[in-house]
């Protein structure tokens, strides 16, 4: 989204070597769980897992009349893997292809990037984290029943399909388009394909400084080249700025001009969410009948120590979530998965400058090679859920 002209360049060395090296937690290789059936008692230490008996060091227990549940024990005896971020006091969840963010004492969630209320939220009990059953396996995708009378929860999941890309050919073109935030990490993001699912992955970057939503979508509707590389992509990930609508403000800061004005409507907003969404109908039109991932890409934000400065950080952060949250709404709405760069890099309250975490570069704007590698981690995250538009 930033249109200082930056120095800098990628590291490939890590890459080439094989050693890439998440900088978000344990990597999440696509396992599909099968089918599983969880019981499990208020009070009762003891699970049942596809009808074998296991126990627990902790029960689960009903407050306020939601029944909370041990995260970790729960959601791995679904096939789930599960990661705290110390740092945030986060839950990460992941069970192919759904993504689930969680944090203590915070009464919303994400469930692939799209935020929901809590009817009750996380918290830490004899020194084990406690999650809402019901919220968390219905996200994950499983079905919940209760059995009042014997105090007993069922929790039932079939894995889905793994549909991937039959071609003859043996390389796989990943189309990545975007402003100045998508670049560099999508070579890393390449390599963990190639490593998971054993293919060649080739990159056709659509990436340009300062590349807003209009001019996007001009371009996926009107440029020879570009339409010809969507309809042979098999991977695409893609992110646009609005500032064409809600302006440079949110950059730039107070001042005077053009590049200072600012329209925070709902108007404005809607704008762009048009333009996003018309961006994913092209793409999806391109790519008809072919088994094809799709992600959005959602902003991070590096220069909350300026806001701070201009005395505009409560107005800006939601701002920020807003735009992201459209993202997330778009890739949903089309059927396929959005990547929650913005919590990775600004935190559960989304007010850390990832500045002080060492993910930007020198130039205080753009990614530092940690930077990069995280994103690229937040990717692989969300699995290799290849959808058939």
């Amino acid at each position: 989204m930033y249109r200082r002209a930056v120095s800098w360049f990628v590291v490939v060395a890590l890459a080439l070597a094989g050693l890439f090296l998440p900088a978000y937690g344990p990597v999440v290789a696509p396992v599909l769980a099968g089918s599983t059936t969880v019981q499990l008692w208020i009070g009762q230490k003891e699970i049942s897992v596809n009808g074998q008996t296991q126990s627990m060091d902790v029960a689960p227990f009903i407050q306020n009349g939601r029944t909370l549940v041990p995260v970790r024990f729960v959601s791995e005896a679904l096939g789930a893997k599960v990661d705290w971020i110390d740092a945030n006091q986060e839950i990460v969840i992941v069970l192919d292809a759904k993504v689930i963010g969680l944090w203590v004492g915070k009464d919303t969630a994400t469930v692939n990037g799209v935020e929901s209320k809590l009817e009750a939220p996380p918290i830490i009990q004899d020194s084990r984290t406690f999650v809402p059953v019901r919220f968390v396996s219905e996200g994950l995708g499983a079905q919940v029943d209760w059995l009042a009378e014997d105090n007993q929860v069922t929790i039932a999941y079939s894995a889905p399909q793994l549909i991937l890309p039959t071609i003859t050919d043996t390389v796989w073109h990943y189309v990545v388009m975007g402003d100045s935030e998508a670049w560099g990490f999508h070579q890393y993001y390449a390599t963990s394909i190639a490593k998971d699912l054993g293919s060649t992955v080739e990159v056709i970057s659509r990436t340009d400084l300062g590349q807003d939503c209009v001019s996007q979508l001009k371009l996926v509707k009107t440029s020879t080249s570009w339409r010809a590389d969507l309809a042979k992509a098999e991977i695409i990930t893609f992110e646009s700025n609005p500032t064409p609508y809600l302006g440079w403000y949110m950059v730039t800061g107070p001042g005077t001009g053009p590049d200072h004005e600012k329209d925070f409507s709902d108007q404005a907003f809607a704008k762009y969410k048009a333009d996003m969404s018309a961006i994913a109908d092209e793409i999806l039109t391109l790519r008809k009948g072919q088994p094809t991932l799709i992600r959005t890409q959602q902003f991070y934000c590096p220069i909350y120590s300026d806001y701070k400065k201009w005395g505009i950080l409560e107005e800006i952060i939601p701002v920020w979530a807003r735009i992201n949250q459209i993202l997330a709404e778009v890739a949903t709405e089309h059927g396929f998965l959005s990547a929650d760069i913005f919590s990775a890099f600004n935190g559960a309250n989304h007010q850390e400058d990832p500045r002080d975490k060492g993910w930007i570069g020198g130039d205080g704007e753009h990614t530092s090679l940690e930077g990069q590698i995280l994103i690229a981690d937040v990717f692989r995250r969300l699995g290799y859920e290849f959808i058939v538009p």
